[in-house]
């Protein structure tokens, strides 16, 4: 576990029990009572994945049917931000904090996530390839396969969020622990080689994905706010469009840090 993570998970385990004691009435301004906040924020991460397995069949153009064994695979975490704003892998987040009083919630956020199968690798390759059967071990190289989501994995999730106070200073300033919890759709763009073949793929709806996630945020602003959070995720792709209606699917887990700074505004106020 890195620094960065050691200090998050001790703030949430000495922190959290004083929660009751937040004064979630305070308000921006005097005499107001502060009903919700909208919020958006924009930032960057660093995704790990675990193994997984691929499935690459096609029955039309080529003949293959054939998985690759618990493959390992990558981000591409490029802050080359002269290359476009598709470069880094970048997240963005919209909220509303519906229950200032309590906490309460709702998130629709966005990772641009990133995934390129690792070259120089062995794994088992299993299945028919031209009607021949294989049941070995084999090096992935480009000669044989290039397959990545680096025009994005793309996570969209849609949260429920949590908000429990850790600290408020005497200027006003808020330390708080968020937990967020969710699911929604996987829609990835997919650059693929196999066997010479090559072909990058239109956005498609390709599955679906649910996951947790814990934040620190602090607010050193009247209206802005850093967060740095740490995200786990299960995403199924069973639907990966490939070369001449070719398809391939795998399921893995992920983990990411976040880092984002953001702008919150107060709504629905009313004199007391």
């Amino acid at each position: 576990m890195s620094k960065g993570m050691a200090l998050l998970y001790f703030l949430t385990l000495y922190c959290c029990p004083a929660t009751g004691q937040a004064d979630y009435n305070s308000a921006p301004a005097k005499n107001k009572t502060v009903k919700g906040w909208f919020y958006g924020s924009y930032g960057w991460h660093r995704i790990y994945y675990t193994r997984s397995t691929i499935h690459f069949r096609n029955n039309k153009e080529m003949n293959y049917d054939f998985k690759l064994v618990k493959a390992r695979g990558r981000d591409d975490n490029d802050l080359n931000i002269g290359k476009g704003i598709d470069a880094p892998q970048w997240s963005l987040r919209f909220g509303f904090l519906f229950n200032h009083k309590k906490g309460w919630g709702i998130e629709w956020s966005y990772d641009h996530a990133k995934y390129v199968l690792r070259q120089g690798q062995q794994v088992r390759l299993k299945g028919n390839i031209n009607g021949q059967y294989f049941d070995r071990d084999t090096l992935i190289n480009p000669d044989f396969i290039e397959y990545e989501h680096t025009d994005g994995a793309n996570y969209y999730m849609l949260n429920l969020v949590k908000r429990n106070n850790l600290h408020i200073s005497a200027r006003g300033r808020r330390l708080d622990f968020l937990y967020k919890a969710g699911a929604g759709l996987v829609i990835p763009r997919t650059e693929s080689r196999i066997m010479g073949w090559h072909y990058n793929e239109h956005y498609h709806i390709s599955g679906w994905l649910a996951g947790l996630e814990g934040t620190l945020r602090y607010e050193w602003l009247k209206n802005f706010f850093a967060e740095l959070s740490a995200k786990g995720v299960y995403a199924s792709y069973p639907d990966v469009l490939l070369y001449g209606g070719g398809r391939a699917s795998q399921n893995w887990c992920s983990f990411q840090y976040l880092f984002t700074v953001a702008y919150q505004l107060p709504v629905a106020s009313k004199k007391r």
